[in-house]
């Protein structure tokens, strides 16, 4: 029994540890596909949504769409977004995602940044909870 117990631990740790890198992957490569810039990054980590760049834009939703959040037709699946959150985020999470995800864009990069903005906006103390730059 305490054999299956420990196997079970190894087992969970390594899932959280390919979660952890695949998160790591996606977040890389979007930031090539994008050709974000560490700075502007920085700045939207710290709460800046008053940027114009359109690489920003591009980053955020490729990161959606790698994730799942938000399909290439640009339709945004809430509860997908709300398994990113922590658990107790994704309740108080739900209306403001239901509200924000028809928020209207240029183009399909920036709906995803116009979405992202709808929703920090909202909820500016859930920056330092989610982890997408």
């Amino acid at each position: 029994m305490k054999a299956l117990e420990g196997f079970s631990r190894i087992l969970i740790t390594f899932i959280v540890a390919v979660m952890v890198i695949v998160k790591a992957d996606i977040r890389r490569d979007c930031r090539k596909q994008s050709g974000v810039s560490w700075a502007a990054l920085k700045k939207l980590r710290a709460g800046d949504f008053n940027q114009e760049d359109h690489s920003v834009k591009c980053y955020l939703k490729c990161f959606m769409v790698k994730n799942g959040i938000m399909s290439e037709d640009n339709h945004v699946d809430v509860d997908k977004a709300l398994r990113h959150l922590p658990r107790k985020l994704q309740e108080p999470s739900r209306k403001i995602l239901a509200r924000c995800k028809d928020s209207a864009g240029k183009d399909s990069c920036d709906k995803a940044f116009q979405i992202a903005k709808c929703y920090f906006k909202s909820q500016p103390g859930i920056l330092k909870n989610v982890s997408f730059v």
